[in-house]
C-alpha cells in the first residue's frame, strides 16, 4: 500500500518543535543526548553519547513539522492525521533499514533503529564538516576537478543503491555532506524508493525539490528509475560548478533553456558540459540512462573499489610453524609471547622482536588453543587429538595432562584467578578442571562445535559461540545458564571481553564481527569489510579501535564509533587465523596459514 503524501503546514501554523533536553536519555540510559546539530522538515538530528565508552554518535529522531513534544512523547497535530503521522514515521524507520543494508564510505552509516516516546529514532554515524549546500554559500562554485571527485565518490555509492533496486530520488547538494576526512557521504534516504515494481516505486513520501528534481517526479503517477537520480546528481553537479542550481523542471518544461555552464566556469571542458546536458534532457527515455554511464561520460573509474584504508606497519616476522599458525598468545607483563602450531609445537617468542627463546614438541597432532595464567608461570595447550596439557612456563617442562584424549580442543583460558582453565570442545562441551574443582566439571554447552570462549576480567563471566550461531553467558564458578546474545547469520569462531568486562565482541562465519554491550544486552555495533570469514576478534590499547584476521588474509583496525576499517594490511599468505594484542602498546601478533608469526604497530589514528 502506497504512504500517502503529506502537506507540510504553513509556517504560521506550525508549533515550535522543542529537542531532548540535553542529558536525557534513551533506551533505558544507553544513550545521553547532547544538542540538536541538525533540523529537516520531518525530523531532529542530536549529538549523543552511546553506551559505557560514551561513543559519540548522531540520534534522528522523528518529529516533523506541524507535531508537538509532550510528557508522554510526539504527538500529531491537524492538518496531520493518525493515519498520516503512522504513514511518516513508517517511511522514516524505512529509511534506517535501508542504509543498514549498504557499507560504503559514501552512504552515511546505520547503528541501530528503535522506537520510543511515540515517536522513532535512527543512531548513525557522527559526521564531523558540512554539507555541500553550506561549502557552496561560504566559498562559491567548485573547481571542475572537485567537482569530479565529489561525483567519484558519490556516483560509486549510487551505482551500489540502484543495484539494490533503490533509488535516492532527493540528491541535491544539501543532502551530501563532505567529511574533515575527505569523504562525500549521501545523507537522508528518507524519500528512496524502490523502482523493480510498480508497487515499490509509489512507496515512501513524494518530493520534490526545486531545480534538481527531474520532470517525471513532480507526477505522483510517473515511476522512477535511475535515470531520475542521474538527472539530480547532474544538476547538483551543475551547482557545484555554476554556483546556483539549474532552471527548476518546470520551468524548462515550458521553453526556459539552461544557461551555458563553461561560460560560468572556465575550468569546464567542452566534454563535461556535454555530458552533464545529456543527463539533464527532459525526457527520461532520452536522458543517460544510468550513474556508471554519466561517470564513463566525465571519464571517471566505474569499477566499485573497497574504500581505502591505511595500512599497518610490520615490525618483524619469522617462520614459526610448518603448516601453519594456529595459535598465539601475549603475558606483556613479562614479554612473552607463545606460539603454536599444525606441527604440534610450541614456540615461546620475546616480545615484540620475535627472537626465539625455545621450543617444545607438545603434541602428537595440531595443537589448536593456547592460554596464559595471568601471572605469567603456567602455560596449558590443546590439540586436534582432544589432549590438554599443563606446562610450567619458568622451566618449560610438562606439569600434567589434564585430559587424554577425547574430541578436539579448540579454545583454552584461565580463570583470572588462575587456577580454573576452561576449555571448548567440538562435540559442544565445556569443561572446567583445576583444583578448587579435583573432580573436574562438564557441560553442554551447545548443539553444535564449540569454536569460541572467554572470561570476563573479574571472573564472574563465560562467553562461549558455536555452530549454533548463538553467544552463551554462563555465571561463574557454577556454570549456570545467564543468557543468550543472538545477531550472527553464522556460526561464531571467537569471542573477547574488553578490557573493563563491559563489552563483548564476536567474529563469526558470517563475515562480520559484532561488539555488545553487555549491561544494555544489545548489538551496539556491526563490523563489516570482511571478505571472509572472521577468525578472531580483540580489542586493543586504544578504546576506539578493535582488531580482525579473517580467511580473506588480512588484519584489519576498525573504529568503535563509527564502524569504519582505518587500517587494514595483507597479513598472511593464506588465511590470517592467530591475533594477539598488547593492551599496553599499539601493537598486535598475528598467525596465519604461511606459519609465520608477524607483529605490527598499529598508527596513530587520524580525525
Amino acid at each position: 500500500m502506497s504512504q500517502p503524501e503529506v502537506e507540510p503546514p504553513t509556517l504560521q501554523q506550525r508549533p515550535v518543535r522543542e529537542p531532548l533536553p540535553e542529558g536525557s536519555t534513551l533506551q533505558g540510559g544507553v544513550y545521553t543526548m547532547g544538542p540538536v546539530v541538525g533540523v529537516g522538515g520531518f525530523s531532529l538530528t542530536y549529538l549523543a553519547y552511546q553506551g559505557p565508552l560514551r561513543l559519540p554518535v548522531a540520534i534522528k529522531e522523528f518529529f516533523p513539522n506541524g507535531c508537538v513534544r509532550r510528557e508522554d512523547g510526539i504527538h500529531a497535530l491537524p492538518p496531520w492525521s493518525l493515519d498520516n503521522y503512522t504513514a511518516a514515521k513508517d517511511t522514516f524507520q524505512r529509511e534506517g533499514s535501508i542504509l543498514e543494508r549498504f557499507h560504503h564510505p559514501s552512504i552515511v552509516r546505520v547503528h541501530g533503529q528503535f522506537t520510543e516516546n511515540r515517536s522513532a529514532y535512527l543512531v548513525e554515524e557522527l559526521l564531523e564538516g558540512e554539507t555541500l549546500g553550506e561549502g557552496l554559500a561560504r566559498a562559491g562554485a567548485m573547481p571542475l576537478s572537485q567537482a569530479l571527485e565529489v561525483c567519484q565518490q558519490v556516483g560509486q555509492a549510487l551505482m551500489l543503491v540502484h543495484a539494490g533496486g533503490l533509488i535516492h530520488s532527493d540528491l541535491k547538494p544539501d543532502n551530501l555532506f563532505w567529511t574533515h576526512e575527505g569523504r562525500y557521504v549521501i545523507l537522508d534516504f528518507g524519500v528512496s524508493r524502490g523502482y523493480l515494481s510498480e508497487k515499490a516505486s509509489k512507496e515512501g513520501l513524494a518530493a520534490v525539490s526545486p531545480g534538481y528534481s527531474p520532470p517525471e517526479q513532480y507526477d505522483k503517477n510517473q515511476k522512477l528509475v535511475p535515470a531520475s537520480d542521474v538527472y539530480s546528481l547532474a544538476a547538483t553537479l551543475y551547482h557545484l560548478l555554476v554556483g546556483h542550481p539549474p532552471l527548476d523542471a518546470r520551468r524548462r518544461a515550458k521553453g526556459e533553456r539552461l544557461t551555458s555552464i563553461r561560460a560560468a566556469n572556465a575550468t569546464v571542458s567542452v566534454e563535461t558540459e556535454q555530458a552533464l546536458f545529456q543527463a539533464l534532457q527532459m525526457e527520461p527515455k532520452r536522458r543517460t540512462a544510468s550513474v556508471r554511464q554519466l561517470m564513463e561520460g566525465l571519464g571517471l573509474e566505474v569499477t566499485l573499489k573497497a574504500a581505502v584504508a591505511s595500512e599497518f606497519v610490520m615490525l618483524h616476522e619469522v617462520l614459526a610453524h610448518q603448516g601453519g599458525t594456529n595459535a598465539l598468545v601475549l603475558h606483556s607483563e613479562s614479554r612473552r609471547l607463545y606460539s603454536a602450531g599444525k606441527d604440534g609445537r610450541i614456540c615461546l617468542w620475546n616480545w615484540p622482536d620475535l627472537q626465539l627463546l625455545g621450543s617444545l614438541n607438545a603434541h602428537a597432532q595440531a595443537v589448536n588453543a593456547l592460554a596464559i595464567s595471568p601471572d605469567g608461570g603456567y602455560l596449558v595447550s590443546g590439540s586436534q587429538a582432544g589432549d590438554i596439557k599443563l606446562w610450567d612456563c619458568r622451566l618449560g617442562t610438562e606439569i600434567q595432562t589434564l585430559v587424554s584424549t577425547g574430541p578436539a580442543v579448540v579454545r583454552l583460558c584461565f580463570h583470572p584467578e588462575g587456577g580454573l582453565v576452561i576449555a571448548a570442545f567440538t562435540d559442544g562441551r565445556c569443561s572446567m578442571t583445576g583444583p578448587s574443582l579435583p573432580q573436574g566439571a562438564s557441560w553442554q554447552a551447545h548443539k553444535g562445535p564449540v569454536n569460541a570462549l572467554d572470561v570476563s576480567p573479574e571472573g564472574g563471566i563465560l562467553a562461549t559461540g558455536a555452530d549454533d550461531k548463538a553467544i552463551h553467558l554462563w555465571r561463574l564458578p557454577d556454570g549456570r545458564f545467564l543468557r543468550a546474545l543472538t545477531g550472527h547469520d553464522k556460526l561464531l569462531q571467537s569471542v573477547r571481553f574488553s578490557p573493563d568486562g563491559r563489552l563483548l565482541i564476536s567474529g563469526s562465519n558470517d563475515l562480520s564481527v559484532r561488539i555488545w554491550d553487555l549491561a544494555a544486552n544489545m548489538e551496539m555495533r556491526h563490523l563489516k569489510g570482511h571478505r571472509g570469514m572472521v577468525w578472531d576478534a580483540c580489542f586493543t590499547s586504544s578504546p576506539e579501535l578493535v582488531v580482525t584476521v579473517s580467511a580473506d588474509r588480512c588484519l584489519r583496525a576498525f573504529r568503535v564509533d563509527n564502524g569504519r576499517v582505518v587500517f587494514c594490511s595483507e597479513a598472511h599468505e593464506g588465511w590470517a587465523r592467530a591475533l594477539a594484542v598488547d593492551l599496553h602498546e599499539p601493537l598486535v601478533a598475528t598467525g596465519g596459514a604461511d606459519g609465520r608469526v608477524r607483529v605490527w604497530k598499529i598508527p596513530p589514528v587520524n580525525g
